[in-house]
């Protein structure tokens, strides 16, 4: 009895390892935090510089099914975004660390929930809404995957000038 005992006290210690986390994550949550910070700051150079040659982007639209498969369209998404709003900030909830869709295994990519803020630049209505963003980063911190989900359709519409009478 001792011994099934004191398999069951082993067993349990070692079915409590938490699991390791990707070497990469914490660098990648500053470089995520950075990417965010350029937003608020509209550095449209900046961001442009951090999209890899090679990018995945899924965009936030309604009706938008396809991903963004060239840097150019990123830069265009990003631009009309900026163009379009002022005093932006993001304020994450949270940097949580992403896995690899096939193994389940973290993979040193970045997702995180929180709440944009802004004002419209044609209307000056101000916005708040929740976004849920993913960012996965290679060796070289370049973004070459990632994507935003939230109603930015609604966001666009809520905030659009008034129709003139």
């Amino acid at each position: 009895m001792k011994k099934i005992f004191l398999l069951f006290i082993i067993f349990a210690l070692g079915s409590c390892v938490a699991p390791q986390q990707n070497p990469n994550f914490e660098k990648n949550v500053e470089l995520t935090k950075a990417w965010f910070d350029n937003w608020e700051n509209e550095d449209l150079d900046y961001l442009s510089s951090k999209i890899g040659e090679s990018i995945e982007w899924q965009g936030a639209f309604y009706a938008n099914k396809e991903y963004f498969t060239t840097k150019e369209d990123v830069v265009a998404y990003i631009s009309g975004w900026l163009a379009a709003m002022e005093d932006i900030n993001y304020e994450p909830e949270n940097f949580l660390p992403g896995v690899d869709p096939e193994t389940s295994l973290p993979n040193g990519s970045v997702r995180t929930y929180g709440t944009w803020t802004g004002v419209n630049t044609a209307s000056g209505k101000p916005f708040e809404v929740k976004f849920y963003h993913y960012l996965t980063f290679d060796d070289d911190g370049m973004l070459v995957n990632g994507g935003d989900y939230g109603d930015a359709t609604g966001v666009v519409m809520a905030v659009a000038p008034d129709p003139e009478s």
